[in-house]
């Protein structure tokens, strides 16, 4: 029974008002921006801002204090329903081998093997909010990508054209395209990245292929077979860069008032960080600490958030296979797909490969709960004061963020060299890890807060108990930088939600010298 308890670690009467409550909080603040800007939805506003050397924006305050609010008040709940935090080593291993029984399920049974899909649900309850909500933030491309298609593929019927030269799923389609996607993460790496050791580049080429990779292998497995034309292809990936170079496709969007890119993956991926939510799904994505080429995904997100966009390139392909060809061969997605490479890799001094927007997502997957946004939202980061703490902007432009009144004031301007410093710092392996545990020693807030910096020491405390990381920061494998944004401080909430290992959890008792006063110092 305790087996069964861990790969099942939810009920459904846990899970289904889970499920409501963060959907919920998604549609609650998704289409509310334009109280932030009248032209933040539709995304002109950060259009405009590429266009400036210098602009100040004052912003109403409300709306970011409403927001935070509202994520405060869900974090909260989803801790009161989940007591004990995930074990997430076995939430991954659990997923690991869905996604694999999956994969063989395509390949020996076609696309009956989706069917396997859904078991990651019951090892991961809170993963359908991750997967669905990720979904949304690309579903207009998909849609405007089906819809390209149909327009051309009809257009050979009316016109009588014969089908012109077509291609196929088969093996030699399968291998080419991810040999083609695996050549292709090496070059970033070789032109793009910051230098890793032999071991540690092998375990992100390992982890990273298995976690982005099956995606393609489940797509393909399902597919495999399928025929479609090539001048479809070709036409379609045409028209869907026509309509979106015109502006018709942000046009569309206004009119239904749908919200833009950045909107929308800035509250999709905040949620995708709440506690719990983040170790059923998009932890997998950030679970190597830092990230490379060979991390990113298609649409940058961890193997438990792909459910629905597997479901959406099949699905279409299967219902008309006369119509339709798969999402991410339209050239529009490849070309998006291509620049997530370098995005998610930290670039090394003097890189020239400019995508990788001065390193803002790289130092997110190093500080986790900063820099939510993508590249083209900066500004959203520090509307809502998420911004790393050495995160001055991103795409050559450097921002600062003041509060006056009722007003948040953020000064915007052109900039010259790098916006951001690495958050990864060498690990100096041989500084003296040894600290005197003396688990009687109570500690005040203010002893607590003099321990903030190498100089004065690092502490930090963590569910009651002291802990003194002065030298352990250097070698954290998330990075120095997010211990270093919290010494001496009650770093609990942090702790909890990012999700750690029992083995990371080894690592702090280790470093555990007391307790805060008038806390009782609890099991981490």
């Amino acid at each position: 029974m305790a087996c069964l308890k861990a790969l099942i670690p939810m009920s459904l009467q846990q899970v289904l008002p889970l499920w409501k409550q963060i959907i919920g909080l998604y549609f609650s603040v998704v289409f509310r921006f334009s109280e932030v800007h009248r032209d933040l939805p539709s995304g002109q506003l950060m259009e405009h801002l590429d266009t400036v050397e210098r602009e100040q924006l004052r912003l109403p305050k409300a709306f970011a204090e409403d927001f935070n609010r509202r994520f405060g008040e869900v974090t909260k709940r989803i801790l009161q329903v989940c007591e004990d935090e995930p074990d997430f080593s076995t939430i991954l291993a659990s997923s690991f081998v869905v996604r694999a029984l999956e994969c063989l399920a395509c390949w020996a049974c076609g696309c009956w093997g989706l069917l396997v899909g859904p078991l990651q649900f019951v090892v991961a309850p809170l993963s359908f909010t991750g997967s669905f909500i990720r979904f949304l933030t690309n579903v207009s491309d998909c849609l405007l990508h089906y819809a390209c298609s149909f327009v051309v593929a009809l257009a050979f019927v009316l016109t009588g054209h014969n089908r012109g030269p077509m291609m196929t799923i088969d093996t030699r389609f399968v291998v080419g395209f991810l040999s083609i996607d695996f050549l292709l993460n090496c070059l970033v790496y070789v032109v793009t990245s910051e230098r890793f050791g032999a071991q540690r580049l092998l375990l992100h080429a390992a982890y990273g292929t298995f976690n982005t990779k099956t995606y393609f292998f489940v797509v393909l497995g399902s597919l495999f077979g399928y025929r479609f034309d090539l001048r479809v292809v070709i036409l379609t990936g045409l028209l869907t860069l026509a309509v979106k170079s015109y502006g018709l496709h942000k046009t569309i969007l206004k009119g239904c008032g749908w919200p833009c890119f950045p909107v929308c993956f800035y509250v999709e991926h905040r949620i995708g960080h709440l506690p719990v939510v983040y170790q059923h799904a998009h932890k997998m994505h950030h679970y190597l600490h830092d990230t490379t080429a060979f991390d990113a995904h298609i649409y940058g997100s961890g193997m438990n958030e792909e459910f629905f966009w597997i479901w959406a390139e099949v699905l279409p392909c299967l219902l008309c296979p006369s119509l339709f060809f798969p999402y991410f061969l339209n050239f529009d997605t490849l070309y998006m797909s291509l620049t997530n490479k370098p995005a998610h890799t930290r670039t090394c001094e003097g890189s020239c490969w400019s995508m990788a927007e001065d390193n803002f997502h790289a130092d997110h997957h190093t500080l986790h709960r900063a820099n939510y946004g993508s590249a083209l939202g900066v500004l959203l980061d520090f509307y809502f004061g998420t911004q790393g703490s050495q995160t001055k902007g991103a795409g050559g432009l450097a921002y600062q963020r003041s509060e006056e009144g009722d007003q948040i004031v953020l000064q915007v301007q052109r900039a010259q060299g790098p916006l951001s410093v690495p958050q990864n710092q060498p690990p100096k392996m041989e500084e003296d890890l040894h600290v005197i545990r003396d688990a009687k020693l109570v500690v005040t807030e203010e002893q607590l807060a003099a321990h903030h910096s190498d100089e004065t020491g690092v502490w930090i405390a963590l569910k009651g108990g002291v802990y003194d990381v002065s030298a352990f920061h250097r070698i954290h494998p998330g990075g120095s930088q997010i211990i270093l944004d919290h010494a001496g401080t009650d770093a609990t909430d942090v702790f909890t939600q990012v999700g750690h290992s029992q083995k990371a959890k080894a690592m702090a008792a280790k470093r555990l010298i007391g307790r805060l006063k008038g806390r009782r110092s609890e099991r981490l």
